[in-house]
């Protein structure tokens, strides 16, 4: 059965029609056998008051959440990803939900199939550096990690670093041995994608940006490409904006709020 957002009443809105819209952009389906996407807490369906977007579900968006009346979040990292074998207040997962279901806030995530679909968060690193010509980086693929495009005109290895450090606020970019190369294709993935360096090389990128390279895998280089660590949290707090354009363009009818305590847990003292 397909549900039609056109005929919608422009008046409430349920939890659950909330989902499917977002399911319908980034569906469930793609999803990797280790995440846990999709509606972890539900609120019997509840009519929305208000939704409150975050990146990573904490105490303090729980909070935010209840100050701004919304009855539901959306964030990209799923709160529950371990078995729980009790909930109590022991670790701030197990006070997030007590929280939420306390006060009847759903709480939706869409993970893995956001960083695989066209117009996800690989999409919007690229669009946001200004390249063009975006696809995925693995060739046929439906939907897939990582993509890759172009500059219209070449950049030098310290240009490029420059527009990293300015694009995504960054005081350093963690990088591979320069080549004293120009930079023209560039190959990206939010988040964790140090598992594409090859495909990236295969592709013949020049440079490949995204979070969390680990010291052995800078060495995966080889004099052939340039590597760029921008972190897991910087490349992938786009996703905030992917969702907010989706609900704001589909049902501009209940306050839709960007949370403004997303920091990233890592701090470089």
């Amino acid at each position: 059965m397909t549900f039609d957002f056109r005929l919608l009443t422009i008046n409430f809105m349920t939890t659950h029609q909330l989902c499917d819209i977002l399911n319908e952009f980034a569906p469930l389906s793609l999803q990797d056998s280790w995440d846990n996407s999709g509606l972890q807490i539900d609120n019997n369906n509840a009519t929305i008051t208000g939704v409150l977007i975050c990146f990573d579900i904490t105490e303090k968006s729980l909070q935010e959440a209840i100050q701004k009346n919304c009855n539901v979040i959306v964030a990209h990292h799923p709160l529950i990803f371990s078995p729980l074998k009790k909930i109590g207040n022991a670790t701030y997962v197990e006070r997030c939900i007590c929280s939420a279901i306390a006060n009847g806030i759903a709480i939706y995530c869409n993970h893995t199939p956001l960083d695989k679909v066209q117009g996800g968060i690989s999409w919007m690193l690229g669009q946001k550096l200004g390249l063009n010509d975006i696809t995925y980086l693995q060739a046929d693929a439906v939907a897939s990690y990582g993509a890759i495009g172009e500059f219209q005109h070449p950049l030098s290895e310290e240009e490029f670093i420059d527009l990293l450090k300015n694009t995504f606020g960054l005081p350093y970019v963690r990088c591979s041995e320069p080549l004293n190369k120009p930079i023209k294709k560039v190959a990206f993935c939010g988040g964790s994608g140090a598992f594409l360096i090859d495909d990236a090389i295969k592709a013949d990128a020049d440079a490949f940006v995204c979070g969390d390279i680990k010291h052995h895998e800078f060495y995966k280089a080889e004099q052939k490409i340039l590597l760029a660590d921008i972190g897991h949290f910087e490349s992938e707090i786009g996703t905030k904006e992917i969702f907010f354009s989706i609900l704001s363009k589909k049902i501009p009818t209940f306050a839709i709020h960007l949370s403004e305590n997303d920091k990233s847990p890592i701090h470089c003292l």
